[in-house]
């Protein structure tokens, strides 16, 4: 990051910190479509036959859910951005590729530390950003093209239509990026694919039964994911446990 650039990023967050009571007021409402796409996510595991997977995850969904709702928090919210084409996220932030992959990380070392609750937190936070990469706002980095009359399109609709509810064939991929690429991508396809709708409802409706449906396939593979990952760690937490004991 250059200095300009460093610069920016100071002045954007202090005009983000004069934003944030207001912020704070609507990040409730909104965190419930994050929520709705967790608790989808786990039905779908359920419905697709991952039962252990499904188990782990519901008796972890309100820490999930918690750490859903802190990813939006304060300023972090501007750092879930990202163009797959450039790589890159907000001008003078960081980027949701970046973010996801933290966060997934720290949830992994907490979890083989034995911290399982802080562990499922941060992986609610992962989960968050992976589905904000379904919003072509997120991945096309416009800020100001609509987002915030979208998003609140959304939070008044989610629960009207079926058609945004999904409950099987979630989408299981191999990597963390493989997730990111796959949101992004489709996301920027069905921004393209509704681009000249003139009906803004209407633009709004066909938009969110794609993306909103990919939110929740994705995230049941992102749970999927992390359980698999943790299930690879056991024998090493075992091993580390019986080691301790030696001491």
């Amino acid at each position: 990051m250059n200095l300009f650039e460093k610069s920016y990023s100071v002045m954007f967050k202090n005009v983000l910190r004069a934003a944030n009571p207001i912020k704070k007021r609507i990040i409730k409402t909104e965190c419930e479509v994050h929520r709705f796409i967790n608790n989808q996510g786990v039905e779908i595991l359920k419905n697709d036959g991952y039962i252990d997977a499904y188990n782990l995850m519901s008796k972890y969904i309100k820490e999930i859910n918690e750490g859903a709702v802190w990813a939006d928090q304060d300023f972090k919210s501007a750092n879930h951005f990202y163009n797959p084409e450039t790589g890159r996220g907000l001008y003078g932030n960081s980027n949701a590729f970046r973010e996801i992959m933290t966060y997934y990380g720290k949830a992994l070392n907490l979890y083989y530390n034995d911290n399982v609750r802080d562990a499922m937190f941060y992986f609610g936070a992962a989960c968050h950003i992976i589905q904000d990469l379904t919003v072509p706002q997120h991945v096309n980095v416009r800020l100001l093209d609509k987002h915030r009359q979208y998003e609140q399109w959304i939070i008044r609709t989610y629960k009207e239509h079926d058609l945004f509810k999904v409950y099987r064939n979630g989408i299981y991929l191999k990597t963390i990026p493989e997730f990111i690429e796959y949101n992004s991508r489709h996301a920027i396809g069905a921004y393209k694919k509704f681009l000249y709708e003139k009906n803004r409802q209407v633009k709004f409706f066909k938009t969110t039964s794609v993306i909103l449906v990919l939110a929740q396939k994705t995230t049941a593979g992102a749970m999927l994911k992390f359980y698999n990952d943790i299930q690879r760690m056991k024998p090493y937490i075992e091993k580390r446990k019986k080691d301790m004991l030696k001491i």
